[in-house]
């Protein structure tokens, strides 16, 4: 442990690709705990001062004027095992409440790279980082809190065309209501989907179910 001018830390360059920002109410609270009771657990950084667990925890700090802060420096053999810790500190932090679904897709999905599982594969599979841990899906659906099935579906929202995850981001489309149009709809067809109806307002599951008996008479007509 040692202190650290907090302007030599660096977000981890894809750090935004798995976690939103705290924002809100959330936000405001999470600041106002460290300004009353400071930072309880250590930032944790790489030996090159990028960050692994504490993003939020120095975007607070920085709001708040400190300018320098307790980290842990930790020594890492490779860079999955920094994304192994980056995933899994933030959703344990974090919960599963304040993931962005599709970010928590993609979450997923590289964990499952990490540990080697294979796809559609419920047995163990070979290990790839040098502790030797092995894991299935059920072991990473149970360090996030979820079922498999929940797992599964969480990874399925990863195939959400750009335009279709900033709506289920803003609340247009529900992430059951996406999941059940990712299921159905090529990526094409989300597009077109997407051009199709009024994305100011929210879009209802009857909405997709419609499009996609469309779609269905279509393909038998044809």
């Amino acid at each position: 442990m040692q202190q650290i001018n907090i302007n030599e830390l660096k977000p981890h360059p894809r750090n935004n690709e798995f976690f939103d920002d705290m924002t809100g109410d959330a936000w405001n609270a999470f600041k106002e705990s460290i300004s009353t009771s400071g930072i309880v657990e250590p930032i944790v950084v790489t030996q090159d001062m990028v960050i692994v667990s504490g993003h939020q925890r120095i975007r607070a700090a920085k709001e708040l004027g400190l300018s320098t802060i307790m980290v842990d420096i930790g020594k890492y053999e490779n860079d999955d095992k920094v994304l192994k810790d980056l995933i899994e500190t933030n959703i344990r932090q974090r919960g599963i409440g304040n993931t962005n679904p599709v970010k928590l897709g993609r979450c997923i999905k590289e964990l499952e790279r990490i540990y080697g599982v294979r796809e559609g594969s419920a047995g163990k599979s070979e290990p790839k980082l040098s502790d030797g841990n092995i894991f299935n899906q059920s072991d990473i659906a149970e360090m996030i809190g979820i079922s498999v099935d929940t797992l599964n579906n969480y990874k399925k929202l990863t195939e959400l065309i750009p335009e279709l995850e900033d709506l289920v981001d803003t609340g247009i489309l529900a992430p059951t209501t996406a999941l059940a149009l990712v299921k159905y709809m090529s990526p094409s067809e989300q597009e077109e989907f997407v051009k199709s109806m009024d994305i100011t307002k929210k879009i209802t599951k009857g909405q997709v179910q419609q499009y996609i008996d469309k779609i269905k008479q279509l393909e038998n007509d044809n």
